[in-house]
């Protein structure tokens, strides 16, 4: 995600007595005036105007018409469009408590759309300038642009119900809601031959160079039709939310899905071959056993999807026995006596227990009882809840007589974790 070009849109309610200025300001002290843009009058920019579009490298508070159930004080916060998760955290963390999160709550109104930026793809950009507006024009007419549009409906379309899974049931493409219309069912058809109207064209659109992106897309769920303005492809399912959890690991689930369909190693795996699963997608995504997929099983869970969240066997045609980011696991790592390895074993422990408690929904869900203990200020606490076995310098950790984290540790390594943040951490994720 370093490299990542993305922007986001949060519609949102305020809470009764703030202005747009007082969101601005706030904004702007927590992420630099020189990146917020202000209006004269105050109010809100207008959706798409003149003012919106010539400031899109600043974060805007816009109008939308939909959101009509936000009582009059409904806003989209526009990111600039090369925003980063650094960025987005400080930005929202800094604004929270102006907006209406009870409201929220009590409505289907709005969404969390987020913009992947494909025309800064490497490959595009030693071809194609995508700040000029003549090469875009050019670029949504070009086969590989075309294979990807494809490719990515095809993705979206075939794992659409583990997506809905991660969603509430207002924003699950089997709801009424117009903004969230599932892809255009010719793409599948095509895919599986099930059409020969539907092959034909695809055939005639990516050998015409005449005709542009996207064949059958749609402003439903994944709209390109951005994609001669602004160069990115939206994702726009995601209900409303303000939690940077959230908000961030959406952001890297449809970077990864994005990528997934453009790098040439990646992009010809049929989606196909693996399960409607939650583990059927991240093996797809080439995920190893990380925080995005211990998010996605967490976030099924919560919905409801427990056949869907289920752990299964991995899909061994792109190898994710390794974990994320090619990071060893700690029962790899030998022990050491320098003081720089041990602090990273220190933070791979952290990361492990995290992770083992994300992937374990009894443990997940009984967590509120298990948080309740934690009153301690430096939560030692929480800390006496992970009861240890009796024998030996090297065991098992054990939760409330549960197993919990079926790791080697060394007790020097166990003593050293900061109970604290991992109590912040793991209550952050019952929060989402």
């Amino acid at each position: 995600m370093a490299k990542a070009i993305f922007g986001i849109e949060l519609e949102v309610p305020l809470k009764h007595g703030v202005t747009c200025d007082d969101f601005r300001n706030c904004l702007a002290e927590a992420i630099g005036p020189n990146l917020v843009h202000f209006t004269r009058s105050g109010r809100m920019v207008g959706y798409h105007s003149d003012d919106y579009e010539n400031n899109i490298d600043k974060w805007r508070v816009a109008s939308d018409g939909s959101l009509s159930q936000f009582q009059g004080r409904g806003v989209e916060i526009v990111s600039r469009r090369r925003t980063t998760l650094e960025e987005t955290k400080k930005a929202m963390e800094s604004t929270r408590h102006l907006i209406d999160l009870e409201l929220m709550k009590t409505t289907t109104c709005g969404g969390h759309h987020v913009h992947i930026g494909i025309a800064h793809f490497s490959a595009i950009k030693r071809t194609y300038n995508p700040e000029i507006q003549g090469d875009l024009d050019k670029l949504i007419r070009t086969k590989r642009v075309k294979l990807l549009e494809i490719k990515i409906h095809e993705v979206y379309s075939y794992f659409q119900p583990v997506i809905d899974s991660l969603l509430s049931r207002s924003r699950r493409s089997t709801s009424n809601n117009g903004y969230c219309r599932p892809v255009n069912g010719a793409y599948l058809n095509a895919l599986n031959g099930d059409d020969d109207y539907a092959v034909r064209r695809k055939e005639r659109y990516l050998n015409d160079r005449s005709q542009r992106a996207p064949l059958w897309g749609n402003r439903g769920v994944v709209n390109f039709g951005k994609l001669d303005s602004y160069g990115t492809v939206e994702f726009r399912q995601h209900q409303q939310t303000y939690h940077v959890a959230t908000v961030q690991n959406w952001v890297r689930l449809m970077h990864r899905l994005t990528s997934r369909c453009w790098v040439q190693e990646t992009k010809n795996i049929d989606p196909r071959d693996f399960s409607l699963t939650i583990d059927g997608f991240a093996d797809y995504l080439g995920l190893g056993q990380n925080r995005l997929r211990a998010w996605m099983r967490r976030r099924a869970n919560h919905f409801g999807f427990g056949a869907i969240a289920r752990p299964r066997d991995s899909n061994r045609i792109i190898g994710v026995n390794q974990r994320g980011n090619n990071e060893p696991s700690i029962r790899e790592i030998p022990p050491s006596n320098t003081p720089n390895d041990f602090e990273s074993l220190v933070c791979r422990m952290q990361s492990e227990i995290e992770l083992q408690f994300s992937n374990n929904s009894r443990l997940y869900l009984n967590a509120t009882q298990l948080l309740n203990n934690c009153n301690a200020p430096e939560g030692e606490d929480y800390k006496d809840t992970f009861e240890l076995p009796s024998s030996g310098m090297y065991g098992t950790q054990w939760v409330n007589g549960n197993w919990f984290c079926p790791i080697t540790f060394d007790f020097r390594v166990y003593d050293a974790v900061d109970w604290t943040y991992l109590s912040e951490r793991i209550t952050e994720a019952l929060m989402e």
